[in-house]
């Protein structure tokens, strides 16, 4: 009951942005009001679902529980027992397979809030919801239009795909979500700069360059390849050796961030992290995974999933007006197309691993696109049409925009009651949150379902594994003093008889889903 308060607290604080906006022309409190309303919603889906998602949630939040103790030493199993295979992401004890900010963020409020889900979500939640200002000030340094911004803010704010990597419920979660925050906060720091160059606001943007980098590597460059291309549209610049002062300490600072990291794993956990570094480069050169899409369309058709497909007439119509009118500097739109061209082009093209989030780091500038076009076509429908009809009219068309970017008909099956996969899901947590009335805390459990193992030692402190092992090395397991227990059966696999006959090994009765 309490929790659907939320989504009516944003609603409010967002009607009462526009109010503030279009009726009172007091843009600074309603984009305030618009970050509240963001803000809301993305507590509202920190919230929704008491359990960990399966990819790649549940193994980011328990080598964040582990970090709590040890921020320096990243662990996915604390004890490995059984052999493992060191380059196995899913299943190892060192993990370096992630930079660890995010992680470290995480560990932190959980530290202050409990070790839960919404604790490990809230910094996701409260980045994404800052997002809303960065990209307001960007596309209005950019356009110059109030109009423009708040339209491109108010899709950021209720961006469905942000709302459902807050709720950790798309691939990669919180890590690429708090990747495109930071190099968002980036960019802004850099279109800050244009304005009132100093060391201030260049600075700030290796700042958060720097941890944009501690949070998935090296693609956060990508600011500074703005920052060129800005340089390359200003001629009188070319010889201000000012600037290249600045962006040069502006660098300087990014890397004396990511470095100690890399000298520290490099010294502390070699194999591993020469083993991931190589990984890295294999994105480019391999398709791993699942993600082997031949098509260099493959981008375009995450369109849909990033901003939905009725705004992409908007943000075609948006290209136009930026390219062929002479309305928008050319100062701004050569480094802010410029970034978006070469993310897309990269990844589409030369990048052979294909992951959904790869491109929406420049969502910035493709919201500030859509926003064009959309003010556009809001001007042609209503500009001739007297005042009062115009703010009502504005005031609906920016309620519908608002729903379709949240596009609550696809949000609203992945979390509802009725989902058997999450029903499965609540009941397999409830589970583990209470195994401990059962089993004591010195036991090695076993037979988890799949992966789920991650989630279990993520409640409690047992060692898990989501397999059994076979009869001579239970035996080994026993003679060397380890306490086993076993869940007798669940939807994948059962016990073998030498386990669930065996009087040393605890058979777990509950049956997971």
């Amino acid at each position: 009951m309490y929790l659907s308060l939320l989504p009516v607290c944003g609603a409010i604080c967002f009607l009462g942005s526009i109010w503030l906006f279009f009726f009172k022309q007091k843009q600074q409190q309603a984009i305030w009001a618009l970050c509240l309303a963001a803000f809301a919603l993305r507590l509202y889906m920190a919230l929704v679902d008491p359990f960990l998602h399966d990819w790649d949630e549940r193994f980011h939040a328990l080598v964040a529980k582990h970090m709590i103790a040890e921020p320096f030493k990243p662990m996915l199993r604390l004890e490995p027992i059984l052999p493992y295979d060191y380059t196995a992401w899913c299943c190892n004890h060192i993990w370096v397979h992630k930079q660890p900010l995010f992680m470290w963020q995480m560990a932190l409020f959980m530290k202050i809030f409990g070790i839960n889900e919404w604790a490990l979500r809230l910094p996701t939640a409260l980045l994404s919801a800052a997002m809303t200002y960065w990209v307001y000030r960007i596309v209005l340094i950019w356009t110059l239009e109030s109009r423009v911004a708040f339209t491109a803010a108010v899709l950021s704010a209720f961006s469905y795909y942000q709302m459902e990597l807050t709720a950790g419920y798309l691939s990669l979660d919180h890590n690429d979500l708090v990747f495109t925050a930071y190099l968002t906060a980036g960019i802004w720091a850099f279109c800050e700069y244009t304005l009132k160059p100093g060391f201030r606001w260049a600075l700030l943007a290796g700042l958060f360059t720097g941890l944009a980098i501690l949070v998935k590597w090296l693609t956060a460059l990508l600011v500074f390849g703005g920052a060129g291309l800005y340089l390359l549209s200003e001629q009188k610049s070319w010889t201000n050796w000012t600037f290249y002062k600045h962006w040069l300490a502006a660098f300087g600072l990014s890397m004396g961030i990511m470095a100690p990291w890399q000298w520290h794993i490099t010294r502390a956990f070699p194999k591993e992290s020469a083993w991931e570094y190589e990984y890295n480069f294999k994105h480019i050169t391999d398709k791993l995974g699942a993600f082997t899409s031949e098509h260099p369309w493959y981008y375009l058709e995450r369109l849909d999933e990033h901003y939905g497909v009725y705004f992409i007439p908007f943000l075609v119509l948006g290209v136009f007006a930026v390219l062929f009118t002479k309305n928008y500097s050319r100062r701004y739109t050569l480094p802010l197309l410029g970034m978006t061209g070469v993310v897309y082009v990269f990844f589409s093209l030369i990048v052979q691993t294909k992951m959904a989030a790869f491109t929406y780091i420049v969502c910035a500038a493709v919201f500030g696109l859509i926003a064009i076009g959309l003010e556009r076509a809001i001007q042609a429908a209503i500009d001739n049409s007297k005042v009062s009809f115009q703010l009502a009219a504005r005031t609906i068309l920016f309620l519908l925009i608002a729903v379709v970017a949240l596009k609550p008909w696809q949000i609203r099956p992945h979390h509802s009651s009725r989902n058997p996969e999450r029903q499965a899901k609540i009941n397999n947590t409830r589970i583990f949150k209470n195994l401990n009335k059962t089993v004591p805390p010195d036991y090695v459990v076993f037979n988890c379902k799949s992966f789920e193992d991650t989630e279990l030692m993520f409640y409690q402190n047992y060692n898990a594994y989501h397999w059994f092992p076979p009869e001579k090395q239970l035996d080994s397991l026993l003679a060397n003093g380890h306490k086993i227990a076993a869940f007798q059966s669940h939807t994948n696999q059962g016990l073998p008889e030498y386990m669930s006959n065996n009087p040393r090994v605890l058979v777990i009765k509950e049956e997971m889903k």
